[in-house]
């Protein structure tokens, strides 16, 4: 079950931390459950394992630091189990800020806070508490979760690599800021615009002093216009030429077009059927091979009329048709006739088994059983009494737990307020303690003599007196001892008697030097003394706070005895009804109430098979009925006796031989059918071949064969000139038809050619001597443009123009990385929180017993909740309990996304207060399920929560410290 977890903690060693010292916890891999009243120290230890894993909190943080109120070493070790690097052990102790943190694997290998990250997955304490660390004051935070805090929680997991994703786009966004700001002036970019622009400017004045060369320039234009012109008259002269020569080309085929039209207007016959002569023979061909399959076909017919004389029995035929096509039915018969006798056999020796194995052998008890009423409402009745009795023993099951609990805590502290009498204090010390009270009250009259001593004025003794005796009234009633008010007040008195009297001098000194030695001695004793009545006070503090606890302890067994001897006489109350109940079924003695369900389900299934058995002997009698009745029927109509074993076959020979018949008669109508149908179709296609050799003497417009051969001699003549003269038309469509329309002969059109050709020449003489001006020209333009100041502006515009495209270069990388890094993290967003969310629902489908049906992130990103009955709650609707379920859903769906990179365990610090019994019953089952993935850790003051865990290691913390000493209450 719990094969699967992949990073646990195995023991916890404390060497000092908060009220801890020298501790050991051993830890499952499963469920660990540390539980102990309120101040017993288990805040302490799951802070421990958060800062030995993390490190210690600095001293001005907010976050305790723990160290020992005692002193000694601060810090421990946490041994844990790693599936990829072993047995590890992580020790942290006092040193540096976070304290000094040494790693030990198993291997052997040694490491320090480069290991620790590994091991821990590049965590720290805080994406470790936003997923794995719990407590119930989170819980009670859900109505206000969104779905970008929820997305923060997990791409700030640590897992993905979004927070190095984070921290590169923040640098990209800060050199963004320093290239570039739309109204800045100091970003690189601002700086490169005011210098193109500043640079754009003087080029511009500059230039303004090449415009005194404008006369060179206008020529220059002058000469391009000029060059222009006589290239669009050489262009006209060379069409002219090609004209020409296209004319000395086409004068040839335009004398044969006129030669072929000639011969085309001598032809009669210019019309012909397409492929006639072939046609027309083929159609000679067809008409007298079908006048001979005519022939043929009408004497066929004529023979097959003289056969159709004979009679059929179609009745017969059809009886017998009748009794094949029910053959199927018959078979189905039989064989359900067979499966009758078989399932009545079989249902006989299940109802025999069934009550033997209720022990029912008479057949009146038999009868019986199967005649009882076995209703819903007995089945309700039934179960009722059966749940009754089921929570019956549950409750006292559940309360011999709580008394065996009660008895091993009465006897723990019966055990402890022993110990408590055994180091009662000693009546010396008790004596001794009173001679010092003693002591104290007359150390109080010396000093009290001492400080009168030497007065000069009997007014300031009066006011030394008062004071003295208002200051032993206070001191006594705060102390709780009237007898040292009374002692001061008498001091007081006596001191003020002594200074109005007139007394011996040598008396007052000897009184006064007893004075000093008393007050030295009771100096000397003073801390002594106060030690020794402050653990007298403590040890009866405690002997009375243990005495409380053990009488409460056994009032409460009291109690749970009580309701013991209800239960137990409620649950033989409950046995005795269920005999009753059970003799209505014939059923004696007593029987396991896990038995009893099994023993309805089969006096049911008794009745059921009674009844399945009477229906079966119904079926099977009637289907011998229609046996009978189907072999006399065939018998009469086969002519034949008929049994059950050969009436198919019977049926089937007579059949065929009818089919047979029957099937010969057809034949012969169906090719007397098919005879009729030839004789038609040959007659009519005979008259068709008729109409198309008509057709085709009509279309060469002839009478006669002969004519018609006349016609297709005449016709393929004109068609071979009619092809050589699209020829030729062809030919002359590549041509103007300006061309084929011209009377000029070959002569003129090789005169025209050669003056062409002589004015072309003209034409590009004067053309090269403007592109020689041109050329000089603009050799006068470039030395005007030499002046090195024009040169030098439009250099540094240039350089100032690559500064600018570095830098814009560079921006547009840090904004598209930017961009890309944003879509990443939306990405990763999208990615894993559908899943998270798909298996955060089906947890909280499972705590609330599928009261609703989904938990799911509204569009404005808020949580909701899909009820059963379709209605939608937000979460701040719901109640503290159902919100804290949602939360625990969502905490578990994010442990359950991050399993493959983050197996850590889940610690959860008494999450379940808000819980009734049935949502803890729920949770419960959940954190089983969820155990075999991740150890769990949970800590609870409430000894309720024991009850709900079966195989946890339930760890008293309050125990721990009993290894050191008496257990702090």
């Amino acid at each position: 079950m719990i094969g699967g977890i992949d990073v646990y903690l195995k023991k916890l060693l404390i060497y000092g931390f908060g009220q801890h010292e020298d501790i050991t916890v051993e830890l499952s891999k499963g469920i660990n459950v540390f539980y102990g009243l309120n101040e017993a120290g288990k805040t302490t230890i799951q802070q421990f394992i958060l800062q030995i894993l993390f490190g210690f909190p600095q001293k001005n943080h907010q976050q305790l630091r723990y160290e020992p109120k005692k002193g000694g070493k601060f810090g421990g070790q946490v041994h844990l189990s790693d599936r990829e690097y072993g047995e590890c052990i992580i020790e942290r102790v006092k040193g540096k800020a976070s304290g000094d943190v040494t790693v030990y694997l198993a291997n052997g290998e040694k490491g320090h806070e480069e290991l620790l990250a590994k091991i821990l997955r590049g965590y720290n304490r805080h994406s470790f508490e936003a997923v794995f660390s719990f407590s119930v004051h989170q819980l009670q935070q859900m109505e206000n979760l969104s779905e970008e805090e929820l997305s923060g929680v997990l791409l700030a997991s640590g897992t993905t690599g979004a927070d190095q994703l984070g921290n590169v786009k923040q640098e990209l966004e800060k050199k963004q800021q320093e290239l570039f700001k739309k109204s800045g002036r100091v970003p690189l970019l601002n700086q490169n615009i005011i210098d193109l622009v500043q640079q754009d400017q003087k080029i511009k004045e500059e230039r303004k002093k090449i415009d005194e060369y404008e006369p060179s320039m206008k020529r220059i234009e002058e000469i391009k216009n000029e060059i222009k012109t006589l290239d669009q008259q050489e262009q006209l002269l060379k069409q002219n030429i090609q004209k020409l020569n296209e004319l000395r080309q086409v004068s040839p085929l335009l004398e044969e077009k006129q030669r072929l039209e000639s011969v085309i207007a001598s032809i009669e016959y210019t019309s012909f059927p397409n492929n006639g002569i072939n046609r027309y023979e083929q159609l000679r061909e067809l008409q007298l091979t079908n006048k001979a399959s005519l022939n043929k076909v009408q004497q066929n017919y004529h023979f097959l009329i003289e056969q159709l004389r004979e009679e059929f029995d179609s009745e017969r035929l059809s009886s017998l048709k009748e009794l094949v096509e029910r053959d199927s039915e018959w078979r189905e018969w039989q064989t359900q006739i067979r499966q009758f006798e078989r399932d009545i056999q079989t249902v006989k020796q299940e109802m025999h088994s069934q009550f033997q194995l209720l022990g029912i052998i008479k057949s009146e008890q038999q009868q019986a059983v199967l005649q009882s009423e076995v209703s819903i409402q007995q089945e309700d009745q039934f179960q009722r009494l059966i749940q009754q009795m089921d929570e019956q023993q549950e409750q006292l099951r559940f309360q011999e737990r709580i008394s065996k609990r009660l008895e091993e805590e009465i006897h723990t502290l019966s055990h402890k307020l022993d110990e408590l009498y055994e180091s009662m204090p000693t009546e010396e010390d008790k004596e001794r303690l009173k001679k010092w009270q003693k002591e104290k009250e007359e150390a109080a009259e010396a000093k009290v003599l001492l400080q009168h001593h030497g007065s000069k004025s009997e007014r300031l003794v009066n006011v030394l007196s008062i004071f003295l005796a208002v200051i032993s009234i206070i001191l006594g009633i705060a102390q709780g001892k009237m007898i040292l008010s009374i002692v001061g007040v008498v001091v007081a008195i006596a001191i003020y008697i002594l200074f109005n009297r007139k007394s011996n001098a040598s008396n007052q000194d000897k009184q006064l030097e007893q004075s000093i030695r008393k007050l030295d001695r009771v100096r000397k004793m003073a801390q002594e003394m106060e030690q020794l009545e402050q653990s007298i006070r403590l040890y009866h503090d405690r002997v009375v706070l243990v005495e409380q606890q053990l009488e409460d302890k056994e009032i409460e067994q009291k109690q749970v005895l009580k309701t013991l001897n209800k239960l137990t006489i409620f649950t033989e109350q409950s046995k005795e009804q269920l005999k009753l109940f059970l003799a209505k079924f014939q059923i004696r003695g007593d029987i396991q109430p896990k038995l009893v369900n099994e023993l309805f389900r089969n006096v049911r299934q008794l009745q059921l098979s009674n009844n399945r058995l009477m229906m079966m002997i119904d079926q099977k009698e009637q289907l011998m009925r229609l046996t009978e009745q189907r072999l006399q029927q065939a018998s009469i109509i086969c002519n034949a006796t008929c049994t059950v074993e050969n009436l198919s076959s019977v049926v089937h020979s007579n059949y065929q031989q009818m089919l047979e018949l029957q099937q010969s008669i057809e034949n012969s109508l169906e090719k007397k059918k098919e005879l009729q149908q030839q004789l038609e179709e040959l007659i009519l296609l005979n008259d068709t071949y008729e109409e198309e050799i008509f057709k085709l003497l009509q279309d060469a417009n002839v009478k006669t064969i002969d004519e018609y051969y006349k016609a297709a001699e005449q016709y393929n003549e004109f068609e071979k000139t009619y092809f050589s003269l699209k020829q030729i038309e062809a030919q002359l469509q590549m041509f103007d038809k300006t061309v084929q329309t011209t009377e000029l002969s070959i002569e003129d059109i090789n005169y025209r050619i050669n003056q062409y050709n002589e004015h072309e020449k003209q034409f590009q003489l004067q053309k090269n001597l403007l592109l020689k001006e041109q050329a000089t020209l603009h050799a006068q333009a470039e030395h005007l443009l030499e002046d090195r100041q024009y040169g030098n502006h439009l250099q540094q515009f240039e350089q100032h123009k690559a500064a600018f495209n570095t830098n814009a270069r560079e921006w547009v990388v840090s904004k598209l990385i930017s961009t890309a890094i944003q879509e990443t993290l939306h990405q990763l967003k999208e990615e894993k929180l559908p899943a998270v969310l798909q298996h955060a629902e089906q947890y909280f489908n499972v705590l609330t017993n599928n009261r609703y049906e989904s938990l799911y992130l509204n569009t404005e990103g808020k949580f909701e909740v899909l009820s059963v009955e379709g209605i939608r709650y937000s979460v701040a609707e719901l109640s503290q309990a159902t919100k804290e379920q949602a939360y625990i859903a969502l905490r578990f769906a994010l442990a359950g996304s991050l399993k493959q990179s983050a197996p850590f365990p889940i610690i959860m610090d008494d999450p379940f207060v808000h819980f009734d019994r049935l949502r803890i019953i729920y949770m419960v089952q959940l954190i089983q399920r969820i155990s075999s993935e991740h150890q769990i850790l949970y800590f609870t003051c409430h000894d309720g929560m024991l009850e709900q865990w079966e195989k946890a290691n339930i760890i008293q913390v309050a125990n721990l410290n009993n290894e050191r000493g008496l257990t702090s209450v």
